[in-house]
């Protein structure tokens, strides 16, 4: 086992896309933490609010807008981590390299769990990377934009920052168990994509149809909607949106959607390996 780590730690920081990917998550964290700390008084509570006129607008950052800047990095890094987890087996079995690897080390279970636990490791640690960039951007510009009593320990902002590195692993081991089972990068990439940004939505989208009310409520499942519930500040929503798209599970409830997803695809990706050829 020690010997496969080695070898997927040597494989991780040797290989240009680790770095590429890394370096972009948290070039993308800053300019989203600066847009959102500059924007900061614009949070849903404040919106809602002000167009129920329940309450004046936030004239400046309350601490959902603050947790928010936070978990910045949940725009994008997510994606960029699942890329770097279809890549540990996608680049093995796209060069050839697979064969050298279960040469070096012939015992199936210790190479699957070495790219698991560096995927993970690595996933955790740019997330944690990113958060703390976020930090340094409310340290340095965030002075005067949210209101008296704000800051990095009200509500639920610890959790958020917790939440928005367990997002990031779960995707990027989401992102492993693609390229693990179907041993093709496009289509593994494809799907890591499509499946968020495209077929999720378009399944809420159906859902919100009237004939399918009944069953709305199962929208709230989708794995990459469910768990973002991991960084959400509140599961308050607003009673305007469609039962489809609205997003009220708990953390603890989303997280282990999205971990349920991501350990049955491990799992069959796992059988696969076992019984396939190299």
């Amino acid at each position: 086992m020690r010997g496969a780590l080695a070898q997927e730690w040597v494989r991780l920081r040797t290989v240009r896309s680790t770095w590429l990917l890394s370096a972009g998550s948290v070039a993308v964290t800053l300019l989203a933490a600066v847009a959102l700390t500059l924007t900061a008084g614009t949070s849903t509570a404040g919106r809602i609010a002000a167009t129920t006129g329940s309450a004046p607008a936030v004239a400046r950052g309350d601490q959902e807008s603050f947790a928010a800047v936070l978990a910045a990095t949940a725009q994008l890094t997510p994606l960029l981590m699942g890329l770097l987890g279809v890549f540990a087996f996608g680049h093995e079995y796209r060069h050839g390299t697979i064969r050298s690897t279960l040469t070096r080390v012939p015992r199936r279970p210790a190479v699957a769990a070495a790219k698991f636990i560096g995927v993970a490791l690595w996933g955790a640690g740019v997330g944690i990377v990113c958060v703390a960039a976020s930090a340094l951007v409310l340290a340095v510009i965030g002075g005067g934009r949210f209101a008296p009593g704000v800051g990095f320990t009200g509500g639920a902002t610890e959790r958020v920052a917790v939440g928005t590195v367990l997002y990031v692993v779960l995707i990027a081991l989401l992102g492993l168990g693609f390229g693990w089972l179907f041993r093709n990068i496009p289509a593994a990439v494809s799907l890591l994509f499509v499946l968020p940004l495209v077929a999720e939505p378009i399944v809420r989208a159906i859902l919100s149809i009237k004939a399918l009310h009944a069953v709305a409520g199962i929208g709230r499942f989708m794995p990459f909607g469910a768990g973002g519930q991991l960084y959400a500040y509140s599961t308050r929503v607003d009673p305007r949106v469609p039962a489809a798209f609205r997003n009220d599970l708990t953390p603890l409830a989303g997280g282990l959607t999205l971990a349920t997803v991501t350990a049955v695809l491990l799992v069959a990706a796992f059988v696969l390996f076992q019984r396939r050829d190299a």
